[in-house]
């Protein structure tokens, strides 16, 4: 975290503490919020058994595949330019609305008569309920927008945790009521309405009620800017489910649930990611006006603090994963998904600097080139998953995955050459490098411990290695303890000097 801190020419001293508690409120709440998708994957998995799950999952991994395109990608560029001129936020806001409800219509109404048209069939109504959590997904809604541009995070994480516990009491409900897939799905879409009318409520009281001020001109370039950031994010999606929809057409449902729970315990731990990057990415999108736009020296400090989080996480759950499958799912056979764990844990740095890609080239005006990243991903994982597949089942789809990920990074490091090259790869990973692998010795000597013992006792190895081998410099510890000590300050008053330096 601390690297993210010091990013020079975005992060002044003072607002390095707001960028902090920003990164600490996103973290805290992803990592609530990953925490319930797991407690959710496990209810489900035990109600309704491999086979059962994997026909969940098949259609619930339609939903952020929809969601992408469920504002043609304006989201991102509203809160882009929100950030760089809050003066503009109620028009900019009223905008992104208006394409919004448009691209709703498309959507929707198409789903309806579908379904209206096949009667009873479940496969029709399903997908409508698909399409309309996509539209109501949480990337989709408004308020997180606002948020996100001026840098309240902690709404945002407010917003997300509620909508993840309605989420999951409602599935906890509809499996001790026996409900079908139809009202499983349906529970998503519920969930996320109720967080949306709150975030509306939130946002036009505390920042801007919408201005709508219809101009095609204006909604033409603010789609033509979207419209790449929407396909690359549907190309993730896709290639993020890929495996899923190979497997089914090649493999069975058992290899679909294998590959999910594999998918689903290790691509959520991105939130650290995520929550550095969109942390800084106001920042970064004011900076891409000014003399310092993309300066490598600044886009460093994000690619290490990216690595001081990926890193002891894919070494830890590499040696865990036989320990974490019988946990969740004692009494089921789950034990395949082990096996695709431990591979695709080791893409988990590839995956960090994809993710801080994604948003870091958006705020520089270069969404374009993840567009093309993300093309390049997708032939690869389609590629891959034809040649393994029909031999390695769900290890097959784990493996496509991986090279997914090296592909767009390849791509993505021509954006950002002085930043993500080899060299300097290697210059900011070596240290946090070292220091995982001498966790995860200890992580294997004592993995038959109990686990949370386990899991402590390598997180204080970790940090105790890094700060011995001088990874994090005097400047960047010093960081870490104003943003602790911010949070300490009676009445938020280090919170409100760090807003009062911007």
């Amino acid at each position: 975290m601390s690297a993210a801190l010091r990013i020079e020419g975005v992060a002044a001293p003072g607002s390095a503490v707001r960028i902090g508690r920003n990164v600490v409120f996103r973290l805290g709440a992803q990592a609530a919020s990953a925490l319930v998708n797991v407690l959710g994957m496990v209810v489900l998995g035990r109600a309704l058994a491999p086979a059962g799950y994997g026909d969940y999952v098949f259609y619930y991994a339609l939903i952020p595949l929809i969601a992408s395109i469920g504002d043609m990608g304006v989201g991102v560029i509203v809160t882009r330019e929100m950030a760089r001129d809050p003066r503009e936020g109620a028009r900019l806001l009223g905008d992104g609305l208006a394409i919004k409800g448009m691209m709703a219509v498309a959507l929707l109404v198409p789903t309806v008569a579908y379904a209206l048209a096949h009667g009873s069939d479940l496969a029709p109504w399903a997908l409508t309920g698909v399409a309309a959590a996509a539209l109501l997904d949480f990337s989709q809604d408004p308020g997180v927008w606002v948020a996100r541009a001026h840098e309240r995070q902690e709404f945002e994480a407010i917003l997300l945790l509620v909508s993840q516990l309605l989420w999951l009491a409602g599935i906890v409900a509809c499996v001790r009521l026996h409900a079908g897939l139809p009202w499983l799905l349906g529970v998503a879409g519920g969930a996320f309405l109720l967080r949306l009318v709150v975030s509306l409520a939130f946002v036009t009281r505390r920042f801007h009620r919408p201005l709508f001020r219809p101009d095609l001109a204006r909604w033409r370039s603010l789609i033509a800017q979207g419209a790449p950031v929407a396909l690359a994010m549907g190309g993730v999606a896709l290639y993020g489910r890929i495996g899923i929809l190979a497997l089914k057409a090649l493999g069975s449902s058992t290899d679909v649930a294998y590959f999910n729970v594999a998918y689903m315990l290790s691509q959520p731990l991105g939130f650290v990611s995520t929550a550095i990057t969109m942390a800084v990415f106001p920042a970064i999108a004011r900076q891409a006006q000014g003399p310092d736009a993309g300066s490598p020296t600044a886009l460093r400090g994000l690619v290490k603090c990216q690595l001081l989080g990926a890193l002891p996480l894919a070494v830890g759950q590499c040696v865990l994963s036989d320990r974490v499958i019988p946990l969740l799912f004692h009494g089921g056979d789950f034990t395949g998904a082990a096996a695709a764990l431990r591979i695709m844990s080791l893409g988990l740095p590839l995956v960090f600097l994809n993710l801080m890609s994604r948003y870091t080239l958006a705020a520089l005006d270069r969404q374009r080139t993840y567009l093309y990243a993300v093309v390049v991903g997708l032939v690869t994982n389609v590629a891959i998953s034809l040649l393994t597949i029909p031999r390695l089942g769900y290890s097959g789809a784990a493996l496509a995955f991986l090279g997914t990920e090296l592909a767009i990074l390849l791509m993505c490091r021509r954006a950002m050459p002085e930043a993500m090259s080899w060299r300097a790869l290697a210059t900011v990973a070596i240290r946090p490098l070292a220091a995982a692998m001498g966790m995860g010795a200890l992580v294997w000597w004592a993995r038959q411990w109990p686990l949370p013992l386990v899991v402590i006792g390598g997180a204080l190895v970790f940090g105790a290695l890094l700060l011995g081998s001088g990874a994090l410099s005097a400047e960047e510890r010093g960081v870490v303890r104003r943003v602790v000590g911010s949070f300490a300050t009676a009445h938020g008053t280090g919170l409100a000097a760090a807003r009062e330096e911007r």
